[in-house]
């Protein structure tokens, strides 16, 4: 199948965790990544490493952030987890546990792909909801493939929100918190100034120019202020950090490395985030 009908961004998120067997400060294990690999896209990863090497370590923040959520979560008896907009991530498999119920949701292009993938690696696809759950009743589809909707859920929205348009995003969560009432989700965000073109540092423009136009994309919706969502949909932000603060805590030979290559990336760093909303 072409790169192009599930998005490059899927393979080369997945080209970047399968380097980190590689990393002297490994921050994740991801055997599976290697899987979802070609030629073309280690090209691609390669290109994008020459113009923005920090590209790599963004992407190692993220990894590790939203692992250590499922991690949490699993720990303190979660048994419901759910990734949105899901891609090539492997969780389900790298944190099967007895007793927890895990579900990838994604186009069925890309589900199709992944599991036709995996089985040819001998490794069994994990159960999945093919549809864009922007469009579907996606409660109801969580019904349906045995999830307890009273009960808790974690919701993982690993790289969407930022190519999503604002009313999509608030729509959603309406129809989500109006049949999950114990929901948890964690998802990764911009500053508005950087999908806006208004931090004043044309340096940190030019790298969001560069990363949308390489990967074809757009970045529609960012967000400074996360009150809304406590005001819109009753979910508290009970965790939040900037990428940046992540990475000085747990790899901070890597945040040195970005702040000596360029200024502006660990700058950029400082306006991507991550949150953990919890119904109320």
């Amino acid at each position: 199948m072409d790169i192009n009908e599930i998005g490059a961004t899927a393979f080369v998120i997945s080209c970047m965790r399968a380097m980190e067997k590689d990393q002297e400060h490994k921050l994740f294990d991801d055997p599976y990544a290697a899987l979802f690999v070609n030629e073309a896209i280690e090209e691609k990863v390669q290109e994008l490493i020459r113009v923005f090497p920090p590209s790599v370590e963004l992407v190692r923040y993220r990894v590790r952030v939203m692992s250590e959520i499922v991690e949490r979560g699993i720990a303190d008896g979660m048994k419901q987890i759910v990734s949105l907009g899901a891609g090539f991530d492997m969780r389900s498999h790298i944190y099967r546990t007895d007793g927890v119920r895990f579900c990838d949701v994604d186009q069925p292009a890309v589900l199709q792909f992944k599991n036709k993938v995996l089985e040819a690696g001998g490794v069994t696809p994990s159960p999945g909801i093919e549809c864009n759950y922007l469009e579907v009743d996606l409660p109801r589809e969580l019904k349906k493939a045995g999830f307890d909707l009273e009960a808790p859920i974690l919701f993982i929205w690993e790289g969407n929100t930022m190519y999503l348009p604002l009313t999509l995003i608030h729509d959603f969560l309406d129809r989500m918190r109006a049949q999950i009432p114990q929901m948890t989700i964690a998802f990764d965000y911009y500053s508005e100034k950087i999908v806006n073109r208004t931090t004043g540092d044309e340096r940190i423009t030019e790298i969001t120019d560069m990363f949308e136009n390489n990967f074809g994309v757009k970045w529609v919706t960012g967000f400074d202020d996360l009150s809304v969502f406590q005001e819109k949909h009753g979910l508290e932000a009970v965790e939040s950090e900037s990428l940046m603060e992540f990475g000085e805590r747990h790899a901070p030979q890597s945040v040195a490395q970005i702040k000596e290559f360029m200024d502006a990336a660990a700058e950029l760093l400082k306006l991507y985030s991550y949150c953990v909303l919890k119904a109320s």
